[in-house]
């Protein structure tokens, strides 16, 4: 017993010597250096009053701390605050915040904090933030934020928010925003902002005031690009009304289409991507590739018609054009029987159509012919 006390006695006073020797011989009191220090609460360690001016390999913070820097590993059963930098790793129950810059890894079962750069990793239960730029990786159950550039890989189970520059990859639940340039790709579930795209958004909804990337959803909005009204017709539907929005690479087309009169109406509604490409001022080409859904009076069957065509687009005037050209239709049905009121062969019956894997599969040449607005 009494070796006992004696051995937890020698510890306590090697341990305060190691302390008052390192703080000693430190001639400047804003930098004391350490090998390693602990703590209960911020102000209650064994650096005392001095704790925000001490670097320490190794930090243990029982429940919560404030030191200086950490150039090392530092663990906290609630949090870890530091006042200037963290080289290495720092571990806690909440949350951490570095004052400084993180060169490292933060892991947070609430929060991770930067007040300036982070070039590693920060891994958060629930959100991270960087208030100037990050090389490296964040990783949130909800929300990752940076103020400054971002390069790297960024996932987030409901939204990533940038203020400058993206290069790499964003991925979220919900959204994506970056209010400067994106060089890399963003996805999500739901939208996809950037000011000035120059990779790929893939997403429900892709908005960018400008684009020179690729934009892939239902729907592309580009505030400086590429919008079309248009009204077509061809061997199928006499009407078709599209909105082609996004950029000249790719745009994106909405559509609705109908076969009116007698006993040949057919509904339809599909989507499809476009490519311009320019051959003068006056004249463009677009090829498209575009997927519709034809209601022939019975919901509870498919009739999907999928068409490949080039377009030979001709400028008329500023925002009038007319279009037209040849296309490729490839049609899948296994409605087994006319409605009445509705047509029930397409393309008409004299049309010479080829059987394609499947006597349901058919395919035939056909053609586009419209308008063009805007």
């Amino acid at each position: 017993m009494i070796n006992g006390k004696i051995a937890v006695c020698l510890s306590a006073c090697l341990l305060l010597k190691t302390v008052v020797f390192a703080q000693s011989t430190n001639s400047n009191p804003y930098n004391i250096k350490v090998p390693a220090r602990a703590g209960v609460l911020p102000n209650i360690s064994t650096q005392g009053k001095n704790d925000k001016f001490t670097t320490s390999n190794f930090s243990l913070n029982l429940f919560g701390g404030y030191t200086g820097s950490v150039n090392g590993l530092e663990l906290g059963g609630w949090f870890n605050i530091d006042k200037h930098d963290l080289k290495g790793m720092q571990a806690a129950g909440w949350f951490n915040v570095v004052y400084g810059d993180v060169k490292g890894l933060q892991l947070g079962g609430f929060f991770n904090g930067a007040k300036n750069n982070v070039s590693g990793a920060q891994f958060g239960g629930l959100m991270n933030y960087a208030n100037k730029n990050v090389n490296g990786m964040q990783n949130a159950g909800i929300y990752n934020h940076v103020a400054g550039n971002f390069t790297g890989f960024q996932t987030a189970g409901i939204c990533n928010y940038t203020q400058q520059s993206v290069k790499g990859f964003q991925l979220a639940g919900i959204a994506n925003i970056n209010t400067g340039n994106t060089k890399g790709v963003q996805m999500a579930g739901v939208v996809n902002y950037s000011k000035h795209l120059k990779g790929l958004q893939i997403g429900l909804i892709n908005i960018a005031d400008t684009s020179d990337g690729f934009s892939i959803g239902l729907l592309n909005i580009v505030k400086k690009g590429y919008h079309k009204i248009t009204l077509s017709s061809n061997e199928v539907l006499n009407a078709n009304l599209a909105i082609k929005s996004g950029n000249k690479k790719l745009y994106n087309i909405l559509m609705v289409g109908i076969n009116a009169g007698g006993d040949n109406k057919i509904f339809s509604y599909g989507y499809g991507l476009g490519h311009e490409i320019n051959v003068n001022k006056w004249f463009t080409v677009n090829p498209e590739l575009t997927t519709q859904y034809l209601y022939l009076g019975n919901w509870n069957y498919l009739n999907q018609l999928t068409k490949l065509q080039v377009l030979a687009t001709v400028k008329l005037a500023n925002n009038i054009a007319i279009f037209g050209g040849p296309s490729f239709s490839v049609y899948y049905s296994d409605q087994l029987e006319q409605v009445k009121g509705y047509k029930f062969l397409v393309p008409r019956d004299s049309y010479h159509t080829y059987n394609l894997w499947r006597n349901n599969v058919t395919g035939w040449v056909g053609w586009t012919a419209g308008i063009s607005f805007l």
